[in-house]
């Protein structure tokens, strides 16, 4: 029985996953990218596919890392996220590693998907 579930989990493997698993430097980068033009924490949650306590944390993270400034949008109500210079930089660095290193991390991920783990 164990053998059948090893060879299914294997076979699953090497076909590649729906769904990639990201690292936090990659949450981070798209977190960053979404909070651009600055969003609402919901848009952050959703277009980010994390949870509302994932978002939540992150965000403390990005706030007091300086990376994210949360602001009010023009009527003083609603909490917007937005992404500071210091952000875009990091931005800027993690796109200049991606390209340094050549790495396509979906192509990688899908064809050694054990390389990140």
């Amino acid at each position: 029985m164990s053998e059948v579930l090893s060879q299914g989990k294997a076979e699953k493997s090497q076909s590649g996953s729906r769904f990639k698993n990201r690292n936090r430097m990659e949450i981070v980068a798209n977190l960053l990218t979404i909070a651009k033009t600055g969003a609402l924490k919901t848009h952050l949650m959703y277009k980010a596919n994390l949870s509302y306590l994932m978002v939540t944390e992150y965000l403390n993270f990005l706030c007091g890392s300086g990376l994210v400034r949360e602001t009010l949008d023009e009527e003083g109500t609603t909490k917007l996220y937005q992404t500071t210079s210091k952000g875009n930089k990091y931005l800027e660095v993690y796109d200049s590693l991606q390209s340094i290193a050549g790495l396509d991390t979906q192509k990688i991920r899908s064809t050694s998907p054990d390389l990140f783990s």
